[in-house]
């Protein structure tokens, strides 16, 4: 075995995490190497720098530095294992302080699978995946000229569901809809469920309600002619600027993204301890 090691260095400043997780793989006999430091995203992918084969991936830092990987590890079917050296940690499945706990568990094979799907979208002849959400929202152009609202229709398998005029919306995962979904008053989409959920933000009428829908389905949303500049997000990055008339299509990745957890692992105990307390 293999191991990949992605380090946030904002987050282990000084190495101290990494030196040590080096230190514990080398005395248990692992293999492993350090995928190169780089601002990763959607469009920046890891694969662009990084070709060495690996059979699993620890990302030491926060779910932002996980996001990041997305489309790396989707794409070449690699697990990962995260260790919280951020904030909420809400994707990482250990702390800092249980590393060796965590690297004993690899050795031995005592690590279970937590399979979560992602969003694939085609924007102008791309593909872009996200794991959290794929967020429309109204995008300042200090150029732009007319109305600064974003106006957005939505289809799902070609039928109109809605017409909204706002601040956006955002289309998140069961994965995602902890996050900027759950802040815009989204429901919470239990991991292991086969659906989506689209999401207004700060819509202009009170009959916008967010909508959960079978992640088979898909989902078109189109920038209309009344409304503004609207920039496409995916986990948090900008990927693409969008005029009028320009639709997106979003479906169900073929391929999920694979978590390693472990075998006592609760998203029910996670979801009260890191949405009420932050860091467990």
């Amino acid at each position: 075995m293999k191991i990949g090691i992605y380090t946030n260095k904002s987050k282990d400043v000084g190495g101290i995490w990494s030196a040590k997780l080096h230190s514990l793989l080398s005395r248990n006999g692992i293999d492993y190497v350090d995928i190169p430091d780089g601002n990763y995203s959607a469009l920046h992918p890891v694969g662009d720098i990084f070709t060495q084969k690996v059979d699993l991936i620890i990302v030491l830092g926060g779910d932002g530095t996980i996001l990041g990987l997305t489309t790396y590890v989707a794409k070449n079917a690699i697990p990962v294992i995260g260790i919280n050296a951020g904030k909420l940690g809400f994707l990482t499945e250990f702390e800092t302080f249980e590393m060796e706990t965590a690297v004993s568990l690899i050795k031995e094979n005592k690590l279970k699978t937590d399979k979560r799907i992602l969003l694939m979208l085609e924007v102008n002849n791309e593909t872009v995946y996200a794991l959290n959400d794929c967020v429309f929202q109204r995008f300042y152009d200090e150029n732009a000229t007319g109305s600064l609202i974003a106006s957005l229709s939505v289809t799902l398998n070609g039928i109109l569901v809605d017409q909204i005029t706002g601040d956006g919306v955002i289309v998140s995962t069961p994965t995602g809809s902890t996050a900027y979904s759950l802040s815009s008053g989204g429901p919470i989409l239990v991991p292991g469920i086969e659906s989506f959920c689209i999401t207004p933000i700060s819509a202009h009428s009170l009959h916008h309600r967010p909508i959960v829908y079978d992640s088979k389905s898909e989902c078109d949303i189109r920038v209309e002619e009344s409304g503004g500049s609207v920039g496409l997000f995916c986990d948090g990055k900008l990927v693409k600027k969008l005029a009028k008339h320009d639709s997106v299509k979003i479906r169900k990745a073929p391929q999920p993204i694979i978590f390693l957890r472990k075998k006592d692992s609760n998203f029910y105990k996670r979801l009260l301890m890191k949405l009420n307390s932050g860091r467990g």
